[in-house]
């Protein structure tokens, strides 16, 4: 498992045009993917999906002190998923460079390849 993905990656192949990027590179990396429970709720689809433990919580809660400290925030969501990717050495796989960038996560952003 490498790679946390977002739900706006998951999602897009439900809409009646996806981005042929973003089907491939879900279909290519079906095996090493990993959703935040936060997100997705469930296992689906093979995919693992990571539990929220207390070492989630303390990252949390780390990324959101320096983020404050340097006078930026990050949406609840994405801390969320930026703490889980954190702890478990993920690179995350999302639409939303912004917010993702500032946690100083690897980001992969299967929209624009």
């Amino acid at each position: 498992m490498r790679y946390l993905v977002d739900a706006n990656v998951l999602s897009e192949p439900t809409k009646p045009f996806p981005n042929a990027g973003v089907v491939a590179w879900l279909t290519r990396y079906e095996r090493d993917i990993a959703v935040d429970p936060i997100i997705l709720g469930e296992i689906r689809f093979g995919i693992l999906c990571l539990p929220w433990e207390s070492e989630n919580g303390l990252r949390w809660a780390t990324l959101l002190a320096t983020l404050r400290a340097a006078g930026q925030a990050m949406p609840i969501k994405g801390s969320l998923i930026a703490a889980t990717a954190l702890v478990h050495d993920l690179i995350v796989v999302t639409r939303n460079r912004t917010d993702f960038e500032k946690a100083g996560i690897e980001i992969i952003d299967p929209f624009t390849a």
